[in-house]
């Protein structure tokens, strides 16, 4: 497996269809890819969230993408937070795919900006992420999100 660099030119495509499969069979969340394609088109204009857009292929397919984001909160604290690894359900199983984006995008975060500490949103429902996270040495927050429905 190869880790690189998503490059928009040539790799968007191969994104949409992992994305299709990821929105059908894993997501945590809603989107679309129209506004997905909005989002990573902003942060290919941004060479700090561009250099932080990690995939993962397999015998020249791509089977994984990940990235994180930095908001700053009102503190004036950077946060960052690790997204759910986009992969297709049937590369997913047994195959390390989020553990090696997950480690890439960490020691990214570390060597560009310093910073060791993170979060990554995983419910307690996601046993598999679970058990990678504590492999990693993720511990849960003490921080808990809410959101209206």
């Amino acid at each position: 497996m190869e880790l690189r660099r998503y490059d928009p030119r040539k790799d968007k495509d191969a994104l949409k269809a992992l994305f299709d499969d990821f929105m059908v069979n894993k997501t945590y969340f809603n989107s679309n890819w129209n506004k997905f394609e909005s989002e990573l088109n902003k942060r290919a204009l941004n060479l700090e969230y561009r250099n932080s857009m990690i995939l993962a292929e397999e015998d020249g397919k791509m089977v994984g993408w990940g990235t994180y984001t930095i908001f700053r909160d009102y503190l004036g604290n950077d946060r960052f937070v690790i997204h759910q690894i986009l992969t297709r359900k049937e590369d997913s199983f047994k195959k390390g795919i989020e553990e090696l984006i997950i480690r890439e995008l960490m020691g990214y975060i570390e060597s560009t900006h310093g910073i060791t500490k993170f979060f990554v949103i995983c419910p307690d429902s996601d046993g598999s992420l679970r058990s990678l996270l504590i492999k990693l040495g993720i511990k849960k927050s003490d921080f808990i999100w809410y959101e209206n429905p």
